[in-house]
């Protein structure tokens, strides 16, 4: 939102809800939360409220991972961080009643640092870095990723089939091979739109929407902004695909090769850094006739630093 949110301006922006509902990312980057009464939600708006550290220690079945760290771990009891709500993240979930959302960020509770398990604070610390010395960032994602639906009126859901029957055999919420078809999204148009229409209305803006090669496969692009918000609205956008998919008894997967034998589904980051006037940085003005490699010419020297930071980083992995 551009107005920043000022608690005169949030008591107005709930004045006829009841509660409200709040969610932050664990380790995994998943979405993590509660609803909480209005009342409770106003008492906490601005120094926050506790939340287990323990959901930086569960994986998604909530079973704790072997390595434990620092700041959740059975020697601290998995004691509370302070998740403080971030006000300019509100937004209402249509398909909840138009419930108010907010996403929170985790701090440390002795020094009010933000933890740096959290993906928020992780990001916030490296995007205040990188504005300290003149520069932000920008961001578009694109996520590739699988559909299947069970294959009865009957089966509620994907899911629902896959408890009575081998997994492998889930069928495709379409059949064969096809990206960027004008038709087969029309199989399902009601889910199709919805999804689109349902991102515009829960700000995590679609710029394209598609189908990818692969049985059932779709690839949305979202629309390109600012890193933090950029970042914020990828988790956000599968919140808002998962929920919308229930209604049609669609399991969507954004596993990275739910099938054998079947292209992958990936999702694609694309970065870059601006000065204040929002001019790539990375970018070079004129080709350099004298680059080592020809697919560097165009990149500016802090492109080839910025570059070679990721395959360092990248190789370690």
């Amino acid at each position: 939102m551009s107005e920043p949110i000022t608690a005169e301006r949030l008591s107005r922006l709930l004045e006829d809800d009841t509660k409200v509902k709040l969610a932050g990312l664990d380790v995994d980057g998943m979405l993590r939360g509660k609803v909480v009464s209005k009342k409770k939600f106003l008492s906490i708006a601005k120094e926050g409220f506790g939340f287990c550290s323990v959901i930086f220690g569960w994986d998604m079945h909530d079973l704790l991972y072997m390595k434990e760290l620092k700041i959740s771990n059975k020697e601290n009891g998995y004691r509370d961080l302070i998740a403080i709500p971030d006000l300019n993240s509100f937004r209402r979930i249509p398909w909840e009643d138009n419930i108010p959302f907010f996403l929170v960020s985790f701090f440390d509770p002795d020094s009010m640092d933000p933890v740096c398990a959290d993906p928020r604070g992780l990001l916030k610390t490296t995007v205040d870095r990188l504005q300290a010395k003149g520069y932000n960032a920008m961001a578009g994602i694109e996520f590739e990723f699988f559909q299947f639906k069970a294959p009865s009126e009957s089966t509620s859901s994907a899911a629902a089939y896959m408890r009575s029957n081998i997994p492998h055999d889930i069928p495709p919420l379409t059949e064969g091979m096809f990206g960027y078809s004008i038709t087969r999204p029309t199989l399902n148009k009601e889910y199709y739109y919805d999804v689109f229409d349902t991102c515009a209305k829960f700000r995590c803006n679609l710029e394209g929407w598609h189908t990818e090669s692969g049985p059932g496969v779709y690839e949305a692009a979202l629309e390109f902004g600012q890193i933090s918000e950029l970042a914020d609205r990828a988790s956000l956008f599968k919140y808002t695909v998962r929920s919308v998919a229930n209604k049609y008894g669609i399991t969507p997967s954004f596993m990275a090769k739910p099938k054998h034998g079947l292209p992958g589904c990936s999702g694609h980051t694309h970065v870059s850094v601006v000065d204040k006037d929002g001019k790539n940085l990375l970018a070079r003005e004129t080709k350099d006739e004298n680059a080592k490699y020809p697919d560097i010419a165009y990149l500016s020297d802090l492109g080839r630093h910025f570059l070679a930071g990721i395959l360092e980083v990248t190789s370690a992995l």
